[in-house]
């Protein structure tokens, strides 16, 4: 496997759109029950899980072809 690293711009839009994602899928969750919405939560939750999915996501691997 050969590890590559995707450019910086590539990781940041990972990061936002995956901890955008779970941040509006947590605050549904706490919508259906009946728990208040918090802005602070949302932030955590936005901030956190985007730092962790961009860098769990920064490498590509691609399979190396032999003849």
């Amino acid at each position: 496997m050969k590890r590559e690293s995707l450019p910086l711009k590539d990781v940041t839009k990972n990061g936002v759109l995956n901890g955008l994602f779970f941040s509006i899928t947590m605050a549904g969750y706490d919508y259906f029950t009946d728990e208040p919405f918090s802005i602070m939560k949302f932030v955590f939750h936005f901030i956190s899980f985007g730092f962790f999915m961009a860098i769990s996501f920064r490498y590509k691997y691609t399979k190396i072809k032999e003849n």
